[in-house]
């Protein structure tokens, strides 16, 4: 497994896609930070607002791009029929993709929460960086995990990286919707969205007059399991169909 995931990366390796989406993340907060510093707004609202933009809007989008990247490459360059060839099964291809983007997702994450934390050392308001830190962490992978219904129909659906694209950006603008319209209605990305929220601030995760539709750990974990098992499940036995 260890060498499939490996050989994703010396694939992507040769994407710029890649190194332009690892500085952007670094630079995104730059022009929120200049804003943040010239109204005097403080770090926590700094840190909130680039979390909230960087990881459930562009994270999401940038997900899915990915795994069509991943997922095309072969059909693209032609080697699909030598990956047949070679002893390795299908669902072994398939985790080693997925654990490729989850990987990516947490560099993602530790870069932007790297950034946002530089700049609050620019503003002189930076505080409780390991607790930050670690919610880069534990977000990255949930939000990478919650994509996986998006990157399962992506495998599947064999249309290309345009429909991805647009698939990806719906799939993240509508949760991004769904938790600013307070909805219950529940997407495995705006479950995360709501569980994180409360928790991107240093102090207790009440005061927001939400706390019934906030989500707990537990609760969070379970939809999150559910979703990974379900959508790994249906992508390899439809792709182990597919090539037979």
């Amino acid at each position: 497994m260890l060498k499939l995931i490996c050989c994703e990366f010396l694939k992507l390796k040769r994407k710029k896609f890649v190194f332009l989406t690892i500085l952007a993340a670094a630079l995104f907060p730059v022009p929120m930070t200049a804003f943040a510093a010239r109204d005097n707004l403080g770090f926590d609202w700094l840190y909130m607002n680039i979390g909230i933009f960087a990881y459930f809007l562009l994270l999401p989008t940038v997900l899915g791009v990915l795994g069509a990247i991943l997922f095309f490459s072969e059909e693209t360059n032609g080697t699909q029929k030598n990956l047949n060839a070679i002893p390795v099964s299908t669902a072994a291809l398939f985790i080693a993709k997925v654990i490729t983007i989850l990987i990516f997702s947490v560099i993602y994450s530790l870069a932007t929460t790297g950034a946002t934390l530089t700049g609050g050392l620019l503003t002189g308001s930076t505080d409780h960086i390991l607790y930050r830190l670690l919610m880069g962490l534990l977000t990255g992978v949930m939000v990478a995990i919650s994509v996986l219904p998006v990157i399962a129909i992506e495998c599947l659906s064999r249309k290309g990286y345009i429909f991805s694209i647009i698939l990806s950006f719906v799939y993240a603008s509508a949760s991004f919707a769904i938790v600013f319209a307070i909805s219950d209605v529940l997407t495995p990305l705006s479950a995360v969205f709501r569980w994180a929220l409360p928790r991107m601030t240093t102090g207790p995760a009440t005061g927001y007059g939400l706390d019934d539709w906030f989500l707990n750990s537990p609760a969070c974990i379970g939809v999150l399991v559910l979703t990974a098992a379900v959508s790994l499940t249906l992508a390899i036995v439809c792709k182990s169909r597919q090539e037979i």
